[in-house]
């Protein structure tokens, strides 16, 4: 999916509008949910507005330091391009609301394999950048979604049981 001729500017661009993605649609699961259900999807959307306020902010001070080479990622066109590259590859939108967050293990399930999703996307992000910095905070990144990951695996579990 990432190819190697995006930079770390593009990978974060990226990133926040999965970020983004991701919240819309847990945000958008509460309206159809209670309970614990609810619960989840509040704090599963909670994470990923965090994870976007951080990729935010470290694409916000790259910019500052690179302004000149930047000015293209605040072109809607681009950004509808970027958008239209990761679109459904983790939250898919056609999926139906109401099926996916039925229940809290269909809720469960449903998160975990965005979170794998998520996961793999960020590591090929990882493996391809080709700027330390990039490469640090995105392993750091990396480690937040994998013990997301392994958080919605252990509620899974204590429900399945």
């Amino acid at each position: 999916m990432i190819n190697n001729t995006f930079s770390g500017l593009e990978m974060f661009k990226v990133a926040i509008l999965m970020e983004e993605e991701g919240y819309d649609f847990y945000s958008n699961g509460v309206n159809y949910t209670t309970g614990k259900t609810k619960e989840f999807l509040l704090a599963a959307a909670g994470q990923e507005f965090i994870h976007k306020e951080k990729f935010t902010k470290l694409f916000n001070e790259l910019i500052t330091n690179k302004q000149s080479d930047s000015e293209y990622l605040f072109d809607t066109v681009v950004t509808k391009y970027l958008r239209n590259l990761i679109e459904n590859q983790v939250f898919n939108k056609n999926d139906k609301p109401r099926d996916t967050f039925k229940d809290l293990k269909s809720a469960l399930t449903y998160s975990l394999n965005a979170e794998n999703l998520t996961i793999s996307v960020y590591t090929q992000m990882y493996e391809r950048a080709s700027q330390k910095y990039v490469s640090e905070i995105l392993s750091v990144i990396l480690e937040e979604e994998k013990a997301h990951a392994a958080y919605f695996s252990k509620l899974l579990q204590e429900i399945i049981a």
